[in-house]
């Protein structure tokens, strides 16, 4: 698998990444592997603030393009107002 990636600052705390998992980070950051191993591109939010830091896996897409396909919804989700507002 190759090390594509993709990386966007949703706010001055929270990132949104695309990116492939190494074993010994899923073992570590993964509590039940209900997500099938470390195989694929996941699409990951870290949040970082003066008292935590948090890394959380959003989705897992089986290819580089899936996963872009949910990162670009994401991202261009967030520059849209909610309906009746």
């Amino acid at each position: 698998m190759d090390d594509l990636s993709l990386r966007a600052e949703l706010d001055g705390v929270t990132t949104l990444f695309v990116t492939p998992i190494d074993n010994a980070t899923y073992m570590e950051c993964i509590d039940d592997d209900a997500l099938g191993g470390a195989d694929g591109y996941f699409v990951v939010r870290s949040c970082r603030d003066q008292s935590r830091s948090a890394f959380e896996v959003l989705a897992k897409a089986a290819t580089f393009e899936a996963a872009g396909v949910l990162f670009d919804m994401i991202v261009s989700g967030r520059a849209r107002q909610p309906y009746g507002v």
